[in-house]
């Protein structure tokens, strides 16, 4: 236990803690998985503790997919509480989404990063722009077999990213002039559905590698996610009260603005 703590430094659990807030607020405001903020703050902590790019790349994405499950549960709660969860939806998108996190989280161990964040960074902006436009471009919603191809799209840029599916499935529902609060509350647990399959998956990913850290489940980070996990709990059903009596053209603009942010961060990451 000494050794796990002499790891960590007092400002690095600060810096988490604070990444922990934002993550928390992202969750609940506006059903977006807080992977956006976590990894590159783990990839600096993780880079500042001297660990070699590969292990610290691997540890960064597999705790903020931990920490996207944690900071879900309590959001999806409060969602639910609220009633702003299409039960229906979200049977008919889970088993495709589901489906296309399976083939993300292939895909993300295989093809290149840069494609990878360039594809996700492009589809990114389109649906930002639709979002701050009010949502000019409706669509009809999609019948047969064309219904399931949205979820799977959804689930496999997420997984092979690290983000999460609320995220993309917010302003994807939007296309189809889908209620903002409504897809937002399903995008809280479409982040849940997504980061539970694959926070298993990184548990049981490269186990005993060398040059790991003391406290390392797998790809996980224990210490990085307590201290992300525990302030995003405590955050997170109270944004989503606040989400559920927030305007609805506000929160479209919220969402564009944070879609916006986060096409820019992977550019400049990729």
């Amino acid at each position: 236990m000494s050794a796990v703590l002499a790891t960590y430094p007092p400002a690095v659990l600060g810096l988490l803690l604070v990444a922990g807030v934002v993550i928390g607020l992202l969750a609940g405001l506006l059903g977006v998985g807080g992977g956006i903020v976590a990894v590159p703050v783990l990839l600096e902590v993780f880079t500042y503790l001297e660990l070699n790019e590969n292990t610290a790349v691997a540890l960064a994405v597999g705790t903020a997919q931990a920490s996207i499950l944690i900071a879900s549960l309590t959001a999806v709660q409060a969602h639910a509480r609220a009633g702003s969860i299409d039960w229906r939806l979200v049977r008919s998108w889970l088993p495709a989404l589901l489906a296309g996190t399976a083939a993300g989280l292939a895909l993300g161990a295989a093809a290149p990063a840069r494609l990878l964040t360039g594809v996700f960074a492009a589809v990114a902006v389109v649906l930002a722009v639709q979002l701050a436009g009010g949502g000019r471009l409706a669509l009809q919603p999609w019948t047969g077999l064309l219904r399931q191809v949205p979820p799977i799209i959804v689930g496999l840029l997420a997984a092979a990213v690290g983000v999460g599916g609320g995220t993309l499935s917010t302003p994807v529902l939007s296309l189809f002039s889908f209620p903002i609060k409504r897809a937002i509350g399903a995008g809280a647990l479409f982040n849940l559905a997504i980061a539970l399959p694959a926070s298993g998956f990184f548990v049981a990913h490269d186990l005993g590698r060398p040059g790991r850290l003391p406290d390392a489940l797998g790809d996980i980070a224990l210490v990085c996610l307590a201290a992300l996990s525990l302030p995003a709990l405590l955050v997170a059903p109270i944004a989503a009260r606040w989400s559920a009596h927030a305007p609805a053209a506000l929160l479209r603009r919220l969402f564009a603005l944070c879609l916006g942010v986060i096409a820019l961060r992977l550019l400049l990451r990729s």
